[in-house]
């Protein structure tokens, strides 16, 4: 072999480079450590995942450490955007929690943020890709979660912006967790105004068709409810995306091949008068047959896919408006989950002001205390007022009010938007549950070459330190022989816990995941 090819690790090189990986995880020391670290799930050049034992609460968590966070005020930013996010709706049953944020041992000089999380085995898209079959019961309960989860965000006028079946955590019992806010934004106008942002970074197969459209940088909530239509797609189609173009154009005519060609007056709303003249040049084409298309759909299902498919984003389906179609009439007893009102900009202020290291490290401070109410005046240096369930130096705001609403019961009694309750998931056809049962953290890490591109090309975006603390599945994995396995093998919690890797936003498979052994 020539001497300019390096042999990959051994397995014992790699386990102890593990084993020293867990035991210098908290090195430096972080202040009032509670977590016993167990094992390494993930790790790469921008992180470490562990899991780890929460010795108060004796429960499994994920502990992901963000490393050189302050390098880069891109990554520090979406970093801190997210952890902001995932703070102020946790309260939601369908948004991944975020348990803590550990204070930081050298406050004027850190550089590493450790942030945990509850411990999800495994996300859509590696379950989609495993030889586990998902009957409708389980699909209509995952999209049930699935809006629950996007009505709540959107009654906070937050844009998820990215949603995909990667972003998507789930579990044995069919609990589901949207993850990932790196590319979230919060809208603060007043009123129904449209949205402009000129950022939009997307995984290109769940990208809207607005957002493909030439000088189309204006939209609203809609764009979130197309990527859960193309999720849903995916979740009837047993793992087979339904618009896997290879570029924007591509894509275009892949969405145009199901929806048919929208009338010139939609597309001159949505786009430019070029756009407009060459769509003349297309010629038209009916709506496809999604019945045809997914034919063990039921009808129920073909419809709520119908209207979150919708080309003109004016008439595709709310959030809420799926909810309460015939198709969920039977998990109607679950509830909604609840709704708030906008978030405060003045909590977003960060975005929009260039920091320098020293000034982003006090905005993570005090995000930091926003999670330890008890150490503020240590963390702050004196009394602050507290604002949107943390603290600032600065007078109450809607985020108060938001964080009351969250906690108002009265919004959980006789209300739709009652609290989803986790002790009755096991309510949703118990022939075809699967088993509850403690799952293997085999996790794979997140890609370098995507870390590197924060804010970078449109269709190479990196993947959310949120996600890449729940991953499951190494590239090792091989699925299971002898008799049972295939198509017809039914849900199985054992087999979600060795999954092939997602494909990356063009679709190919990320070889830069690291399977855990």
């Amino acid at each position: 072999m020539s001497s300019g090819h390096r042999q990959p690790p051994s397995v014992a090189e790699r386990r102890a480079r593990r084993e020293a990986t867990r035991r210098e995880f908290f090195t430096p020391a972080v202040q009032a450590n509670r977590y016993a670290v167990q094992k390494v799930i993930g790790e790469g050049a921008y992180g470490v995942v562990v899991c780890a034992l929460d010795k108060v609460t004796n429960e499994r968590v994920a502990v992901k450490r963000i490393k050189r966070v302050l390098d880069s005020s891109g990554m520090a930013t979406r970093i801190l955007r997210e952890l902001k996010f995932l703070r102020f709706l946790h309260s939601h049953e369908n948004i991944i929690a975020v348990k803590d944020v550990l204070i930081p041992g050298e406050r004027d000089k850190f550089n590493d943020v450790f942030v945990v999380f509850e411990l999800m085995p495994t996300d859509l898209g590696r379950l989609l890709r495993s030889k586990t079959v998902l009957f409708e019961k389980h699909a209509k309960f995952f999209m049930f979660q699935l809006l629950r989860g996007v009505n709540f965000m959107h009654s906070a006028r937050v844009f998820h912006r990215d949603l995909n079946p990667n972003n998507i955590l789930v579990n044995a019992e069919c609990q589901l967790r949207i993850c990932d806010f790196g590319l979230a934004r919060a809208a603060f106008q007043r009123g129904d105004d449209p949205v402009f942002w000129t950022d939009y970074v997307a995984t290109r197969w769940y990208r809207a068709p607005e957002l493909i459209l030439a000088q189309s940088s204006k939209y609203s909530t809609a764009i979130d409810m197309w990527s859960v239509g193309c999720i849903f797609a995916e979740i009837l189609g047993k793992g087979k995306p339904l618009f896997p173009g290879a570029n924007a154009k591509e894509q275009f005519s892949l969405i145009l091949n199901v929806t048919g060609k929208p009338s010139r007056q939609v597309i001159a709303r949505l786009g430019d008068r070029r756009l407009a003249d060459y769509m003349d040049s297309v010629p038209n084409r009916p709506p496809a047959s999604l019945a045809d298309m997914y034919k063990g759909a039921s009808p129920g299902a073909i419809s709520l896919l119908q209207r979150l498919l919708t080309f003109d984003p004016d008439q595709r389906i709310t959030a809420l408006d799926a909810l309460e179609l015939p198709y969920f009439d039977d998990l109607r007893h679950f509830g909604y989950g609840q709704q708030t009102q906008a978030l405060d900009e003045r909590d977003f202020q960060f975005e929009r002001r260039l920091f320098t290291a020293n000034e982003m490290r006090v905005e993570f401070i005090k995000e930091i205390a926003a999670h330890h109410p008890e150490a503020v005046e240590e963390l702050l240096g004196g009394p602050a007022a507290r604002a949107g369930g943390g603290y600032r130096f600065m007078g109450p705001s809607q985020a108060e009010q938001f964080r009351q609403d969250m906690d108002n019961n009265d919004l959980q009694n006789g209300s739709k938007f009652r609290t989803l309750s986790t002790d009755t998931f096991a309510a949703i056809n118990p022939e075809e549950q699967p088993q509850a049962g403690t799952l293997n953290f085999k996790s794979s890490t997140m890609g370098e070459a995507e870390l590197s591109k924060y804010g970078g090309a449109p269709d190479h975006h990196a993947s959310s330190f949120a996600n890449h603390a729940h991953l499951s599945g190494g590239a090792g994995y091989q699925p299971p022989q002898g008799p049972g396995s295939g198509k017809d093998r039914p849900m199985n919690p054992d087999m979600m816990s060795g999954i092939e890797p997602a494909a990356n936003a063009n679709g190919s498979g990320n070889g830069a995941y690291v399977g855990a052994r």
